[in-house]
């Protein structure tokens, strides 16, 4: 099986239709969204149509539950907490219904899906040390898991010592007696310091993840935050990935 992985679009629809130009020429099976399709940006219907449209398996991010009103804000800093009022006055009941429906979480093929950590999810915690790595792979059974909501994109395995490394290599092959936590970074919102944004394929047969960046309208992406009552930080953030 092959896959195609993203996380995190954030309502960028410029970002949305670059991916779609960069995945044309590609073979996979299945395109994999790993949650978080609005806040912060511009577009939040036509993204969620795209994603209607595209999407094999779908998850739900904390945005998502925060703009139908399934989770708090009270821990969201103020500007995400503005953008989740603004976003739940665009999105219509449709796709509020589309919402509710997606878990943030999936055992499937063998592969653990989940949009923000293996360990307590509902949480929301965030997964970017090998310090993390015991006792998330500690809260799964599978050999290999997928996850978003950092907006990091890396690799982390577990050998059979139970030793965790991490490496941010743009291919790695998975070793048989490894297991691996995968983040796949963001298509909408990078904040590893590369403004670019980023998306997985995965070959389950060859055992290669690959890391995939690529340019898009960044600019008109930031002409739209402006003309909106968005605030003028999110677009300034896109310039620098952070």
């Amino acid at each position: 099986m092959k896959y195609v992985i993203f996380s995190d679009v954030h309502s960028n629809l410029e970002a949305i239709r670059a991916f779609q130009n960069e995945i044309q020429n590609l073979e996979y099976d299945r395109i994999v969204f790993l949650g978080d399709s609005v806040g912060y940006g511009p577009d939040p219907i036509p993204v969620l149509q795209w994603l209607r449209k595209h999407v094999d398996i779908f998850l739900a991010g904390n945005h998502d539950y925060a703009v139908l009103g399934r989770i708090s804000t009270i821990k969201f800093s103020p500007y995400a907490h503005q953008s989740t009022m603004w976003t739940r006055k665009q999105i219509n009941d449709e796709n509020k219904i589309f919402l509710v429906e997606h878990p943030i979480q999936i055992s499937q093929d063998e592969i653990f899906w989940v949009h923000s950590s293996p360990f307590q999810p509902e949480k929301w915690h965030y997964l970017t040390s090998v310090e993390d790595g015991p006792k998330n792979f500690s809260a799964f059974t599978e050999p290999l898991c997928f996850i978003g909501h950092s907006h990091h994109a890396f690799v982390m395995s577990q050998d059979p010592d139970s030793k965790v490394t991490m490496t941010r290599d743009s291919e790695v092959r998975l070793e048989l007696d490894h297991r691996y936590i995968v983040s796949v970074g963001s298509l909408g919102q990078p904040r590893d310091g590369d403004p670019r944004p980023c998306f997985v394929t995965y070959d389950s047969v060859e055992k290669i993840v690959g890391f995939h960046r690529f340019n898009y309208d960044r600019e008109l992406t930031q002409k739209k935050i402006e003309q909106t009552d968005l605030p003028s930080f999110f677009g300034e953030r896109l310039e620098y990935g952070r």
